[in-house]
């Protein structure tokens, strides 16, 4: 059953927050490592795909091109054999490419550039926030891309985008005998593995895919396409959670200023890949939906879910400590610009429960009760709009109670203190007046003790 998001986030936190739960989850290394183990090996199967679709496709041409000897006509098809794309000839006959034509950093470089950057703050900022959850899920769907890839090009070998003429130029005279000697079994087993490896470790770091220069192969859906729509797809969510607690303002504003850079560099991979010729139209355009089903599956979500906390879908026994509303077995995000359906965007939290929709029967007692409730429940809130008011009022009176009261008890302190003053100084001029009485008596009684002395001298 999903819930729709109605704040950051699920009942489960509202619930932790009421029973006075606040918990800091800390994961150890050996649950970060699995994901990206778990992406690796589904890589190395991605790659073993490709790898086997390269030797498949240049062996069939090969032969095609043995069959075709002294016919110039069926030689010069083979050349150029590649499936129409009408999409590719209108890019190429465009303004925009004939604008980019001579830039001395090409375009690709500046998306690669630009994508490297959002998976390196994307990185960064989840094991900053000890999110583990969109870790794992970044990494199913990654997976599970990857391995769709790499059985599509094991089962199905479809003529390379830049035709045969194309295939050799990237692959060059040293990587068309490498294949060739793959093909006729004198490279051995271990060579294989051993530069498949070498193609995972590389396409961890350039989205899933492997360089033009190295394979030459081509699948159902453009795998650099669909891996960095799921790296955007993921740093929307990740974004969009941290600024929950902004106004909506200023949270639409960033929320829309993010999403609309994030589609401009996907927008941009896809027009160069059409482009370039490194990808039919198809397998462009179809990596678009398919990655957002794939991230957007609530089984992933709940897997994500379950291995950063095995113990959230635990429900206690004890119903005295159960909780009311059941916990967050996952979460599932809709992207805004997932049209037609823009209007359900959001987060929906899964979660277990046992619905039984077989007696819910909409009546006109039911509609009675409906309407009664809803009469009840708007008293309610009408005397609670009420209680508060008044509540509110006598806040106000006791304030300016409390206010008046502290005024007059500051003007008696200050009366006090005044009275207190003028005593302190009537004694303090008392006291001045009979030391300067003394000072007189003893004064005179010096001159009287002067004469008195004179007397007997004489």
């Amino acid at each position: 059953m999903e819930i729709p998001n109605v704040g950051r986030h699920g009942p489960e936190r509202y619930v932790a927050l009421a029973e006075g739960a606040s918990r800091t989850n800390t994961h150890g290394l050996q649950r970060w490592l699995a994901p990206v183990s778990l992406l690796l090996s589904a890589l190395f199967f991605q790659n073993a795909g490709l790898y086997s679709a390269t030797c498949e496709y240049i062996r069939w041409t090969d032969e095609a091109v043995a069959t075709a000897a002294g016919h110039e006509g069926a030689f010069a098809a083979i050349e150029s054999e590649a499936l129409e794309d009408p999409v590719h000839r209108l890019l190429k006959a465009s303004k925009l490419a004939s604008s980019l034509e001579g830039l001395s950093w090409s375009p690709e470089i500046w998306v690669d550039l630009m994508a490297d950057c959002v998976i390196i703050v994307l990185l960064w900022w989840l094991v900053r926030r000890n999110d583990l959850q969109t870790w794992t899920h970044l990494a199913l769907s990654a997976s599970v891309l990857a391995i769709l890839k790499g059985f599509l090009a094991w089962s199905t070998v479809l003529p390379n985008a830049a035709g045969w003429q194309g295939c050799k130029q990237s692959l060059g005279a040293d990587g068309l005998m490498y294949f060739r000697r793959q093909n006729t079994q004198t490279l051995g087993l271990f060579d294989s593995l051993m530069d498949i490896s070498l193609l995972t470790v590389q396409s961890l770091w350039l989205l899933g895919r492997a360089a033009p220069q190295q394979l030459c192969s081509d699948t159902m859906f453009c795998c650099s396409t669909s891996s960095l729509t799921i790296v955007c797809l993921c740093a929307y969510e990740t974004v969009a959670r941290s600024v929950d607690e902004f106004r909506h303002e200023r949270r639409s504003a960033v929320m829309g200023l993010f999403g609309l850079i994030l589609c401009a560099i996907v927008l941009a991979d896809v027009t160069l890949a059409i482009g370039s010729k490194l990808h039919y139209s198809l397998d462009v355009l179809a990596a678009l939906p398919l990655s957002f089903l794939i991230y957007g599956n609530p089984a992933l979500a709940l897997m994500a879910q379950d291995w950063a906390e095995p113990d959230a879908g635990e429900v206690k026994k004890d119903p005295r400590t159960a909780p009311k509303i059941p916990p967050d077995l996952g979460v599932v995000s809709v992207a805004p610009c997932c049209l037609p359906f823009a209007d359900l965007a959001g987060s929906y939290y899964l979660q277990d429960r046992d619905w039984d929709f077989s007696q819910i029967s909409w009546t006109a007692e039911r509609q009675r009760q409906h309407y009664r409730r809803k009469s009840e429940m708007s008293a309610m809130l009408e005397a609670t709009r009420r209680r508060c008011e008044d509540l509110a009022i006598l806040i106000q009176n006791a304030r300016q109670a409390a206010e008046c009261a502290l005024d007059e008890r500051q003007k008696d302190l200050d009366l006090r203190a005044s009275e207190a003053r003028d005593m302190q100084e009537r004694e303090l001029a008392r006291a001045q007046a009979a030391l300067e009485a003394d000072h007189e008596a003893i004064a005179a009684l010096k001159l009287k003790l002067a004469s008195t002395a004179g007397g007997l001298s004489h």
